[in-house]
């Protein structure tokens, strides 16, 4: 039940991010677009400082897991997390329609080449982290509720072997943001853009 309440969490994000950009106003749409614009200007003249990059792009992605996986050890935790699950999907549907609105069709492409195999790696680990620390919370209200001594050690060692596969794919997915498909974008820009 909690695995499909986060998977439709994140669709629901997905969606709200989309629509929040249709609904924003000219203005906000034109910046967008020139950001995207700029974006694209950058990659395919390579002028993108990779480490610089790499740092920001793991900055923003470690917030996201570290923030979840602590928040779990809280019983307050649980709304955090069921709100940052829903933002990673807000801003996903935001970095899509942001291309698409830019580049229409064409972007399209574009923006499933760049921004979905590296966001999808996000959004798995998201989720599963987001699954694993609302259990996780929930066995601490089960456990102060009931006032029974439990172990915790065998639910703590699954959670922090989660955390470590998070931050694992978590620095892949943003090695690959960073490296690869940038090159695969660039061909794209020039063939389709």
């Amino acid at each position: 039940l909690i695995n499909i309440f986060i998977y439709s969490l994140i669709i629901l994000g997905v969606i709200s991010g989309s629509i929040f950009l249709i609904m924003s106003n000219e203005t906000d749409k034109n910046s967008v677009i020139e950001q995207i614009t700029n974006f694209f200007i950058n990659i395919n003249t390579n002028n993108i400082n990779n480490v610089q990059a790499l740092k920001n792009s793991l900055i923003i992605n470690y917030i996201f897991v570290i923030s979840i996986w602590i928040l779990g050890f809280s019983i307050l935790g649980i709304i955090v997390n069921i709100f940052l699950t829903y933002l990673k999907g807000f801003l996903v549907g935001f970095s899509i329609s942001s291309i698409f609105l830019t580049y229409k069709y064409k972007g399209l492409i574009a923006a499933i080449i760049y921004t979905i195999p590296s966001q999808l790696l996000n959004i798995i680990v998201i989720s599963i982290l987001s699954i694993y620390s609302i259990m996780f919370s929930k066995h601490l209200i089960t456990t102060i509720a009931s006032k029974k001594p439990t172990n915790s050690r065998r639910i703590l060692k699954k959670y922090s072997i989660i955390f470590t596969f998070s931050i694992i794919v978590t620095l892949i997915s943003s090695l690959l943001e960073v490296y690869l498909f940038p090159s695969i974008l660039k061909l794209i820009i020039s063939l389709y853009v």
